[in-house]
């Protein structure tokens, strides 16, 4: 039997802007309340297994405020064949700064692999990123998921440790497992996260399957790259999604995950 997951477009609009403009306190409470829209427990992330979850830090240089951090999850799915094959993919990042607790609920995420794509893409669409790549052929990591937190008054000290994120990744599709890691980088301009689809995310590592052919990561803020500065798991220059954490590898629940921009 399989499971629809779907998280609501409001209800994670209204989890981003409680938290930036809210205690932590407000964001955890607003983070169980999209876990619940979504048809799941409160526990549901922490439930994911440890491939779900991969703890890693910052660097020790300093975050000013108003600056922001712009946290980008990879995969590589190994097992694919001659059929389409969509992941799931919901989580939350966790750290805290001089005793404050921080809970970011980051968006869902779809990522499709499919025979018939030939040029890799990625949108945020009704507050959901979807991600479409070709199924074969592909070189290095995919994007799976994307969040930009602007630094609050007082900025972020350096060596923020442990950073965590979670979540829990769906597919219809057996036998399959996957990958993943996670990074951050710092970018110096007010609009940075104000529309997700102005960054021009690079949906693949490879240099030849998408519009941005050439050597930056997947998860690369394509249009803000002048902006990038040192920072999180970052050093600026070319660094532009920053270090990869280590890799977690996971079995997909098998569920699937309603496309916020219509289909399944």
């Amino acid at each position: 039997m399989s499971i629809k997951v779907r998280l609501d477009e409001s209800a994670a609009s209204f989890t981003r802007r409680k938290f930036l403009g809210a205690s932590p306190a407000s964001a955890l409470g607003a983070g169980v309340g999209l876990l619940a829209a979504a048809g799941m427990t409160g526990n549901a992330l922490a439930d994911g297994g440890d491939g779900g979850t991969i703890v890693s830090n910052f660097n020790g240089t300093p975050i000013p405020a108003g600056d922001w951090i712009w946290f980008s999850a990879v995969l590589k799915v190994h097992g694919l064949g001659s059929d389409p094959v969509t992941i799931g993919f919901t989580g939350s990042i966790q750290f805290s700064v001089n005793g404050t607790q921080y809970y970011l609920p980051v968006p869902s995420a779809l990522v499709t692999f499919s025979p018939s794509v030939t040029l890799a893409t990625t949108v945020f669409c009704n507050g959901q990123w979807v991600t479409t790549v070709p199924l074969t052929g592909l070189a290095g990591n995919v994007f799976l998921d994307g969040f930009a937190l602007q630094v609050p008054a007082g900025g972020f000290p350096g060596g923020i440790n442990p950073v965590t994120w979670q979540g829990m990744f769906f597919s219809l599709t057996p036998g399959i497992t996957v990958q993943w890691q996670w990074a951050a980088a710092v970018y110096n301009n007010v609009s940075f996260g104000l529309d997700y689809n102005q960054l021009g995310v690079k949906p693949v590592d490879d240099n030849k399957a998408s519009i941005y052919q050439n050597s930056d990561h997947a998860g690369t803020p394509e249009n803000f790259k002048p902006y990038v500065i040192g920072g999180a798991r970052g050093g600026g220059g070319s660094n532009f999604t920053g270090s990869e954490s280590g890799t977690g590898a996971v079995t997909p629940t098998p569920a699937s995950m309603i496309s916020a921009c219509g289909g399944c």
